[in-house]
């Protein structure tokens, strides 16, 4: 490799014909041009001048060097010109992912329009996956409000904290008339939960002992699962058919026990560890759309359903 630093001081010795005009036009010392020159020379095993003590001349090898060298520059050149236009114009598509489309109706969705008209040549994607994301087969550039467990699984990955919520436990008035209202952990057992899939089991309730005094976040209960799914649990329990874990800020949920369809479950046994993340790839300097999304959106925070 090649320093620009020392192919420009040898083009501009060859143009001046002189290492102490070079040198006068660069602020430097004849003696420091001279020394570039030859670490260039010793580099490339060839002689690039023949010196004189009034003046220097190329080689023929040196006049090759001279318009290659020439070219390399106009390269750099042209790439300085180029990154100083993308970083005034960000282009490109940013791929997102959510696990939950209300995410994106509450946190992004409102802002879309104001963000590409800042950035009209950033196109957007936005897909939502419920099941547990594997970044090894589905790539994004963002994935937007996923809890903690997507950094314990991939430790690469970045993360922004977005919002810290209680996680609890939900169901229907019919189903809570019909199996009645459980005041203790012992009795859920009596009663069933829509299971999440791709928890290990399926069939877990998730809830805090207050009178637990180590480090768990949490503890869970298996009990009976008529139902198990990815998706669409909020509606499911809205239906009478199970109790469900979920976070208190979600908007759906906030919407069903506004509307009544939903109630709150031991509301002393709610873990309030439940923590959502902005998680992005590790680079050593981060992308410039990345960050001008995130930032974007998270500086709307105030902005958020209450």
């Amino acid at each position: 490799m090649f320093k620009t630093e020392s192919l420009q001081a040898f083009v501009s010795v060859a143009e001046h014909q002189s290492f102490t005009d070079a040198a006068a036009k660069h602020s430097q010392t004849p003696m420091a041009l001279s020394k570039q020159v030859s670490q260039l020379e010793l580099k490339l095993g060839e002689a690039l001048f023949i010196r004189t003590t009034r003046k220097v001349r190329l080689t023929e090898f040196g006049e090759a060097f001279y318009h290659k060298a020439q070219d390399i520059l106009q390269q750099h050149l042209l790439l300085d010109e180029w990154l100083e236009t993308r970083e005034e114009k960000l282009a490109g598509t940013l791929t997102i992912c959510a696990q939950h489309g209300d995410m994106y109706v509450e946190t992004i969705y409102p802002w879309v329009d104001e963000f590409c008209q800042l950035y009209p040549e950033i196109n957007l994607r936005f897909d939502v996956n419920e099941s547990v994301i594997d970044i090894h087969q589905q790539q994004y550039d963002i994935y937007w409000g996923v809890s903690e467990y997507l950094g314990e699984k991939f430790n690469g990955l970045k993360k922004r904290f977005l919002w810290r919520s209680k996680y609890g436990i939900y169901a229907a008035p019919q189903y809570l008339k019909k199996y009645g209202v459980p005041t203790t952990i012992k009795e859920l057992q009596e009663h069933k939960v829509i299971g999440y899939l791709h928890n290990q089991p399926n069939n877990i309730l998730v809830y805090k002992n207050p009178e637990d005094s180590s480090d768990k976040p949490y503890e869970a209960i298996e009990l009976a699962s008529d139902i198990q799914t990815v998706a669409g649990l909020t509606e499911l329990a809205a239906q009478g058919l199970g109790l469900i874990n979920a976070a208190a800020d979600q908007l759906d949920i906030k919407r069903h026990v506004l509307q009544g369809t939903l109630v709150a479950v031991l509301e002393d046994h709610w873990s309030d560890a439940a923590e959502i993340y902005i998680y992005y790839h590790q680079t050593k300097v981060m992308q410039t759309k990345v960050r001008a999304f995130i930032d974007f959106f998270l500086a709307k925070r105030p902005l958020w359903s209450a």
